[in-house]
């Protein structure tokens, strides 16, 4: 090899120039702290390469997740179940409302248009009425905050003038502004009450399966309240009157009912006017959907019918007008009714009458049935002979077990009078004593009718013939 500084050449292998004395050995040094310099160069890359791409990043997912609040990382577990949505309370950094405060809001705002049902009874009876007529009672309630109260047709049917009755029983004058003879509704206009606010009314069709309350007078218990379902929807048939797409329910209703309202159970809106029960299943009933009467009573509210006009609307209302209007001092003119004589010999009518007495005795079977004489107290003359004997005779048969079957009655003869009438019918029914034996009797009867000073047909006395 040669010297690299004086460029003698030396043998192979030697340490040191012949010539010049240069060392060999210091460059082979030389040569390997250089490489170990390379070598620990490429370490250092190396472990910085490790440093910055693997322990760091874990260390900064590390600290992440220490950052994450407690509402991320439920958000962050929820949001892996997309069919539930997140329960998640209010956030305490951010004071923000959250999906927990949503969901109750929104209960709070369905619970606040549903009314619990003691309240929505206890509100509506004071806007439900008792309707009496000479020889029939109905119920009402409160349309509009003029004083008018919706009825059925067939409750004040022959009438003007009208009693109302509220659930304090104080008593008011009414008069009948619009009735139809095709539809079973009618308006009354109270003065006494012109200024009262009415019912709300639901103006939608309510649903099948909804629950309902239906309020009245059924058999003179006055302010009643019975708890059903709306069972059915567009039923139609045609009686007396032509009953079109009305609501069928089960809620209890009882002849005195007509005409009081039927309640939605929840808002405690005026979903129908009860009108109608099925006689072979009392369970049964019928309401007429209040939208679709709205228009029709808001017309006569409006614009209401005059005594004339109310008056021809059925024929039979000369039977009963001239009497009515007697007896509540109106100004009536009837060609057919010239003096106060007269007025007063139509006072008593035969179909009137006879319906009278069938009632009564229904209420009557009632009474025997549930030992309660006030089912028949008010269609007896108060301290009349028939008074005191029907209320001491259902006093002693009380508790006995005794039954009372009717299974005929009907009217015979009608005999009227200028002060009273006599209606005559024959009865038959089964009878079981407190021994349960059991008797089939027959009997003629003669109902001795009187007019009372309010214009109410009342039995002054019963005649049995055996």
């Amino acid at each position: 090899m040669f010297c690299p500084k004086c460029g003698t050449k030396n043998v192979d292998n030697a340490r040191f120039c012949i010539q010049c004395g240069h060392s060999y050995t210091n460059k082979q040094k030389k040569n390997r702290w250089w490489m170990a310099g390379i070598i620990l160069t490429l370490f250092l890359v190396c472990g910085g390469f490790i440093y910055y791409f693997v322990l760091n990043k874990e260390f900064n997912n590390e600290t992440v997740v220490k950052e994450i609040t407690p509402t991320q990382i439920e958000s962050e577990v929820n949001s892996t179940k997309p069919e539930k949505q997140p329960t998640v309370e209010k956030d305490p950094k951010t004071n923000t409302s959250t999906n927990v405060e949503k969901k109750k809001k929104a209960t709070n705002q369905k619970a606040a248009t549903q009314k619990d049902k003691k309240d929505i009874i206890r509100d509506a009876q004071t806007k439900v009425f008792t309707i009496l007529t000479a020889d029939s009672q109905g119920s009402g309630f409160l349309f509009q905050e003029n004083g008018t109260v919706v009825t059925n047709a067939h409750v004040v049917a022959g009438y003007i003038d009208v009693m109302v009755r509220d659930q304090n029983g104080r008593e008011m004058n009414g008069k009948v502004i619009g009735i139809s003879n095709q539809y079973d509704v009618a308006l009354i206009q109270i003065q006494d009450l012109a200024g009262t606010p009415p019912l709300e009314m639901e103006m939608k069709e309510s649903e099948i399966g909804s629950e309902v309350i239906a309020l009245g007078s059924p058999q003179g218990l006055e302010n009643t309240a019975s708890i059903g379902y709306l069972t059915g929807l567009d039923r139609s048939f045609v009686s007396d009157f032509q009953y079109e797409n009305v609501y069928q329910i089960d809620a209890q209703v009882s002849p005195g009912s007509s005409g009081g309202p039927l309640l939605d159970g929840k808002t405690g809106k005026v979903i129908g006017i009860n009108s109608a029960l099925l006689t072979r299943d009392e369970s049964i009933a019928f309401s007429i959907p209040m939208y679709t009467m709205k228009d029709l009573l808001t017309s006569w509210s409006k614009s209401p019918m005059d005594k004339y006009d109310v008056a021809n609307t059925f024929d039979f209302y000369n039977e009963y007008v001239a009497y009515d209007e007697y007896e509540y001092g109106d100004s009536f003119e009837n060609e057919d009714y010239e003096s106060e004589e007269e007025a007063y010999d139509s006072a008593f009518d035969e179909a009137s009458l006879s319906d009278f007495i069938l009632n009564f005795r229904s209420d009557y079977e009632l009474a025997l049935t549930s030992e309660d004489f006030s089912y028949i107290e008010d269609l007896l003359l108060y301290d009349s002979q028939a008074y005191y004997e029907m209320s001491d005779y259902i006093d002693e048969i009380s508790g006995q077990g005794m039954v009372f079957n009717f299974t005929s009655n009907e009217v015979t003869n009608i005999d009227m009078q200028a002060e009273q009438a006599i209606v005559s019918t024959f009865e038959v029914f089964d009878f079981m004593n407190a021994a349960g034996e059991w008797s089939v009797y027959e009997r003629i009867k003669d109902y001795v009718v009187v007019i009372d000073e309010n214009g109410y047909y009342k039995i002054m006395d019963i005649e049995i013939h055996q």
